[in-house]
This record gives C-alpha cells, sequence and structure tokens, in this order.
C-alpha cells in the first residue's frame, strides 16, 4: 500500500513549527513585560542576563522592575521629605504615611552585597524606602524599554 502523500500545508508546517518554538523560547527568555507602573511605565522591557549593573539601571527582580539608586558604599538618608543619595533627593520617593519602614530615618552607608531600589514612577512603589536596602541576588538582569505606555 503507498503511503499517503504529505500536503504542501502540512510540509510548511513541519518547517515552521521548530522555528515557531526557538521563536518563543528568545521572546520568553528575553524579554518582559512590566505591568505595574510604580517603577518604570507598563510595557515590554528586553532583559540582559547577568549584565553589570550601575546606579540608574532598571533591573529585573525576582519582583516588579526596580530602578537601582544606590550601591555598596553610596550614601543614603531617609528623610521623610524622601530619601537622599549622595545628598541630592530622589525624585517621588517619600514614603506614605502609615506604612512601617525598615530603615529608620537617619544616615546609611550602602553594604556591600546591597542595593537601594525604588519605583520612582509611582510614589506608592513597595520598595527600598519600606524594605531599607535588598540584597544583589534578588537582580535577575537589567532591562531596557522596547515599549511603555508613557
Amino acid at each position: 500500500m503507498p503511503l499517503p502523500k504529505f500536503s504542501t500545508l502540512s510540509r510548511l508546517l513541519t518547517l515552521i513549527a521548530p522555528l515557531a518554538l526557538l521563536l518563543t523560547l528568545v521572546l520568553i527568555t528575553t524579554f518582559t513585560r512590566n505591568v505595574s507602573d510604580s517603577a518604570t511605565p507598563v510595557g515590554w522591557y528586553h532583559v540582559h542576563w547577568n549584565a553589570p549593573v550601575k546606579k540608574g539601571d532598571l533591573v529585573l527582580l525576582r519582583m516588579p522592575i526596580k530602578q537601582v539608586w544606590a550601591r555598596a558604599g553610596d550614601h543614603v538618608s531617609f528623610t521623610p521629605k524622601g530619601i537622599y543619595v549622595q545628598g541630592h533627593l530622589v525624585p517621588n520617593s517619600k514614603p506614605q504615611p502609615g506604612i512601617t519602614q525598615v530603615c529608620p530615618y537617619g544616615n546609611y552607608t550602602v553594604p556591600n552585597g546591597m542595593f537601594l531600589g525604588l519605583g520612582t514612577n509611582d510614589p506608592d512603589s513597595w520598595d527600598s524606602r519600606y524594605l531599607c536596602f535588598m540584597p544583589e541576588g534578588l537582580i535577575a538582569g537589567t532591562v531596557t524599554s522596547l515599549w511603555t505606555n508613557h
């Protein structure tokens, strides 16, 4: 008995399916969607895995995206007006009243292996203004915006 012939569509799907799977894997492991506008606008971001982190970088944490404002050795002041890094007030860093803060108001030096991560796009961000310094182990990679709603 002769074998059935594959249609052109079947052959095309056989070629396209592995490429679609590869493209899906690349998209899932290379891009992330930010759904909270507290740190940065809602949108799609490219993830740079294992990239060196510096102040000002947006980073993908094992939580929503935050911006790195201070690294080990930087001087940080927690005040009722907001957080100062190296003497400069971080925009939208004023803590909301009634929320417990880990770091009391005062001056600190960021310890080794820690960073100050803030979501300054929205003053309601759950971040270092309440949690104090965060371990660098929370950083999964840096991100750059591809598309945002702002």
